[in-house]
């Protein structure tokens, strides 16, 4: 089998720029990954490393596929996450094959615990900002107040938007990592 920079080729890098340009874009857009985007790049991986390596090209990219949706299945089996993150790593998977889906997988689960933690910090403090800018604006009247949302219902939003979070970007960012681990990238990640 082909392991690192052996795999990745100009023309294979860029379809997978594209497919993950594309991925995060839509993903940031409408929380969704389409199969419409992922079926042509995972036939495209699928062909450039069969055109490049023959049957180990082909192999390859299966073992990559097969340990990209691996990566990411228990988290989508306990609803951490949605289908389509787990395709797009599996895809991703099959550009990079087994040594770099390992890579950009381990890597994607560490962007996305950043992300996350990003995410529910975000959605934690900017309520309270925006009560204590209002308090110090002059904005918050006595006459024209609301009443509070309560606690048990933000807390219930803010869990249903804690399990929506974009994926694509976390994936995008642990296959750059994984890029250039692999020595495709210049430079190295770790050695």
């Amino acid at each position: 089998m082909i392991y690192g920079e052996e795999i990745i080729n100009p023309p294979t890098a860029f379809v997978l720029s594209v497919l993950l340009a594309v991925a995060v874009a839509t993903d940031l857009k409408s929380r969704r990954i389409p199969n419409l985007l992922l079926l042509p790049a995972l036939s495209l991986a699928l062909m450039l490393h069969t055109v490049n390596a023959g049957m180990g090209g082909l192999l390859t990219a299966i073992g990559g596929l097969a340990l990209g949706l691996a990566m990411l299945l228990p988290l989508y089996a306990v609803g951490g996450m949605a289908a389509g993150d787990v395709k797009l790593l599996g895809v991703v998977g099959s550009f990079l094959g087994p040594w770099g889906a390992l890579v950009a997988g381990l890597a994607t689960m560490m962007a996305g615990a950043v992300l996350g933690i990003a995410i529910i910090l975000w959605q934690r403090c900017w309520p309270l900002l925006e009560n204590h800018a209002a308090l110090f604006s002059g904005a918050h009247h006595s006459s024209t107040q609301t009443p509070p949302v309560s606690r048990t219902v933000q807390t219930k939003s803010a869990r249903s938007e804690i399990t929506n979070i974009p994926y694509a970007p976390a994936v995008a960012a642990g296959t750059i990592a994984a890029l250039w681990y692999i020595g495709f990238l210049p430079g190295k990640f770790l050695g």
